[in-house]
């Protein structure tokens, strides 16, 4: 006996998810043994896929047969044990049903004739109370009730997704902070899950294929209660028609591909039909008439296996019968022809014995696609929230959506302005208003079309370990320096003033760095980079990156003898060659430290006859200018005869500024000279007058300027102590000159940044100055030639090729690859009580001006610009 299960388990079983799905047949079965073969042919499928059975004489009409397979409670709607699905609906098939029964059904009072004249009013409004009635039960029913939640649940497999995207879309172009992103994601998928779960519950998802199939056409923009009128009120022959093929097409639904997330995915069997035709005549022979008849009109191809009993073979075309025993080789020759996509749909088979059960053991449902589909859908669920999940940890770690920064602990670290605006809560206070109005500038350049960049290497987001942190005047005198000059600089072409965040003590320089090449390599616009102000690890590193990459740097207050070296010498104890990239606007630590050791020798301590002179130093081990200044207050007073006793050390992260002073203090020193940082100079101060040290003069290096902003008459008042310290620049070094002013020193002295750190002021002021002056050049230089955007290499030959009047004097790098300052203004101040604090120039040396001679003072003589190499 041939394997006749496995012939119809092939015909039941679902084709590949990404293959279509073939035709099926109506399998004629003819013989003494019709019914019972059929029987025993479905047997093994009956539990296990959508499955109806209907015998001769069971329903006296068309719509009866539709009823109890399509119905509420029809056979192929039953749900499937064990099959991990939902059962296929029926909402066309029941829509029709419905209208059609209304025939049937006496009228509601005061309603005259039933199905009522479409033109009647009263009887209108009853059936169209009467639908809403039917609908509402409908859904109100236990059956309504899981179906309503089933939609749901379908619903939002297709709209949490796309809600994830919104949330990601929204964090992206629309540039979004906090929880907009989030609240509008969650809007989309509740607005898009309650959409699409409403119109399938109702049925108007579906509902529009009635204005395309040919039987009783639904009119465009016909409501549903005119059109189940119509159908009330239609012929028989058309209804039955429209019963079936709309039973088809309800079918067909429940195992289309759609695009969304839906059931269909995962059915692998297709339903099964047993039916039994005696009578040629009767409503069983009719309805397989009139499934094959809609199939051959509207091409719709029911998925649907039908086993039919028949006691002869329908008139049609030529089919032929074959012998039970030969199914295999008949469904064979079937498959052959349906490839052609014009197969009769008819096999015709004639048993003679029926098979044996035996042979026959229950199919169990088929669940690898079911559960590949609910697999599916749990990655649709779960999948999105951990994508929006690592999206918002990737958004935060780029600070909320840059593209050049990124989060590193609480800190924004990179170019916070490089794709739009500062995001609003990156920073705060003084800082956070001078960002806004630098954004503000920037828009104009971008408007002009025609701009060049310059990036403000800063630490904007500092750690405040005091009210007055030093630090933090420091960063806001560089906003107000860069801004100004930005929004002064109104020629063409504009300045755009990108901000690089380095971190709290600039602890992520190296990074930051790093952030500034990308962006470099992709913008044409970004001419080099200005501030790395202070000589500390971070800023070195820094150095090293923007080295590599070729950019401009114009450092600011940075110092240190060999802050711009990069790589080792060849004994690898020593920094090796200067950075050709790397430009020093203020005076380094060795002119700063001869200046200050010829000061105390001949003005301070001119009728002492052996001065003795004490450093105290931050030991910092990052800090390398504290370190640096140090040892050369060292060599310089040593060079002075000046007799330097040990130097006492503290640590500014471990504290200790207290005792090193009082140690200090202890040696009787007639001079201390102060190689810390401007954050612990006031307590240094103070504990040198607690601790009895009587007429103390107190020699500091430039960084204190900072803390002067805050505590200069604090500073003054101090009984017994002098006060001095070394100025890179100041503004009231121009009131002991004749030289002419530049606008900004004008406005200084008029009283403007009234409270800001001068020497972060100005050499800010002049270094985004001379950047912008040299790109400026360059750019209209090439705008003569016909060229674009200039190099950076354009600029780094004409920031060695040019000396600049500045705003701390003249500049003027040389063409040496150390591009430390020549002959570059230096001063020493005095805290003067007299002054209400304000300090007062003792001593200037370097010019002012290109056309000023040098200071005929004597410690300005021959003052050496660098270290010895």
């Amino acid at each position: 006996m041939a394997d006749l299960r496995s012939v119809v388990e092939a015909l039941i079983r679902r084709p590949a998810f990404w293959r279509a799905d073939p035709p099926l047949p109506t399998v004629l079965v003819t013989g003494p043994e019709a019914l019972a073969a059929v029987e025993v042919l479905a047997e093994p499928f009956q539990d296990s896929v959508p499955c109806a059975h209907v015998k001769e004489g069971e329903y006296g009409t068309v719509q009866e047969l539709v009823k109890a397979l399509a119905g509420e409670h029809g056979q192929l709607g039953k749900p499937v044990g064990g099959s991990l699905l939902p059962p296929p609906r029926f909402p066309l098939a029941q829509f029709v049903l419905w209208a059609r029964e209304q025939r049937d059904l006496p009228p509601p009072d005061a309603a005259g004739s039933w199905p009522p004249d479409p033109h009647s009013h009263t009887g209108y409004r009853a059936f169209k109370e009467r639908l809403k009635e039917w609908q509402r039960s409908s859904r109100d029913s236990d059956r309504g009730r899981r179906t309503s939640a089933d939609f749901l649940a379908r619903a939002a497999t297709t709209w949490v997704p796309v809600g994830t995207l919104a949330v990601w879309w929204f964090n992206g172009p629309a540039d979004l902070v906090g929880l907009a992103p989030w609240v509008l994601g969650l809007l989309v998928a509740a607005l898009g899950t309650t959409g699409q779960a409403f119109f399938s519950i109702r049925g108007t998802l579906f509902t529009g294929w009635l204005r395309k199939q040919p039987y009783v056409r639904r009119k465009r923009f016909e409501r549903p209660t005119p059109y189940a009128l119509r159908l009330a009120n239609a012929d028989d022959e058309a209804i039955e028609r429209l019963l079936v093929h709309a039973l088809m097409r309800d079918l067909r639904e429940a195992y289309k591909k759609w695009i969304i997330p839906w059931p269909s995915w995962g059915r692998g069997l297709y339903a099964l039909l047993l039916i039994q035709v005696v009578d040629p005549d009767g409503v069983n022979a009719r309805f397989l008439r009139l499934v094959e008849e809609t199939t051959k009109k509207t091409g719709l191809l029911p998925p649907m296996v039908v086993l039919a009993a028949v006691s002869s073979v329908p008139p049609g075309p030529p089919i032929g019968t074959a012998e039970l025993d030969e199914l295999p080789e008949v469904v064979g020759r079937w498959r052959a022809a349906a490839r052609l996509r014009v197969p009769d749909l008819r096999i015709g088979i004639e048993a003679a014995e029926v098979p044996a059960l035996g042979a026959y053991p229950p199919v169990l449902p088929r669940r690898k696609r079911a559960l590949a589909y609910w697999t599916a859908i749990g990655l649709l669920l779960v999948l999105p929230f951990a994508l929006v999940v690592w999206m918002q940890r990737d958004r935060v770690a780029h600070c909320g959506g840059l593209q050049w920064a990124e989060r590193i602990g609480a800190e924004c670290v990179g170019i916070v302005n490089a794709t739009g605006a500062t995001p609003d809560d990156l920073f705060d206070g003084a800082v956070k208003e001078l960002v806004k109005k630098i954004d503000a500038n920037n828009g104009y350049a971008l408007g002009s079309g025609r701009y060049v960049s310059v990036v403000l290497f800063g630490e904007f987001s500092i750690t405040k370990t005091e009210a007055n942190d030093t630090r933090l005047s420091a960063a806001v005198s560089e906003l107000e320096a860069v801004e100004e000059q930005q929004r002064t600089a109104s020629t063409t072409p504009r300045l755009r003033v990108l901000l690089a965040n380095a971190g709290d003590n600039f602890g992520h320089g190296r990074r930051t760095a790093q952030l500034i090449t990308e962006l470099a390599a992709q913008d044409p616009h970004v001419m080099g980079v200005i501030g790395l102000p202070r000589s500390v690890e971070g800023v070195s590193q820094a150095i090293e990156e923007l080295h590599l990459a070729k950019i401009p740097m114009v450092a600011t207050t940075a110092t240190a003898d060999r802050i711009g070296y990069v790589g080792d010498s060849a004994d690898g104890k020593q920094p090796g060659q200067p950075s050709p990239y790397y430009f020093q606007m203020g005076p380094t630590n060795f002119r700063e430290a001869t200046l200050g050791a010829r000061f105390a020798r001949h003005m301070l301590l001119a009728d002492v006859d052996k001065p003795v002179a004490v450093i105290v130093q931050d030991e910092s081990i990052t800090d390398q200018y504290t370190k640096n200044l140090a040892d050369d207050f060292e060599t310089a007073l040593k060079a002075q005869g000046i007799t330097v006793k040990e130097p006492k050390d503290y640590n500014v992260e471990s504290g200790g500024i207290q005792e090193a002073a009082v140690a200090a203090c202890g040696l009787k020193p007639d001079v201390f000279l102060y190689a810390g940082r401007a954050s612990e100079f006031l307590g240094f101060l103070t504990s040198v007058e607690g601790s009895g040290c009587k007429d103390a003069k107190v020699l500091a290096g430039d960084d204190v300027v900072r803390a002067m902003a805050g505590h200069a008459g604090e500073i003054a008042h101090m009984k017994q102590m002098e006060v001095y310290y070394v100025a890179l620049a100041h503004r009231a070094v121009w009131n002991q000159s004749a030289t002419k002013q530049t606008a900004f020193i004008s406005g200084l002295l008029a009283g403007a940044h009234a409270k800001s750190s001068d020497d972060n002021l100005i050499l800010t002021f002049d270094a985004a100055n001379v950047l912008y002056q040299a790109a400026s050049t360059a750019y209209r230089a090439g705008a003569q030639e016909g060229g674009g955007l200039p190099s950076r290499g354009d600029i780094l030959y004409r920031l060695t090729r040019r000396v600049w009047n500045g705003s701390s004097g003249k500049i003027d790098f040389g063409s040496a690859d150390l591009h430390a300052p020549a002959g570059k203004a230096i001063a020493i101040m005095k805290v003067d009580v007299a002054r209400a604090g304000n300090p007062k120039p003792v001593v200037r040396c370097g010019s002012l001006d290109v056309s000023e001679p040098p200071p005929k003072d004597a410690v300005c003589a021959g003052l050496p610009d660098t270290a010895p190499q």
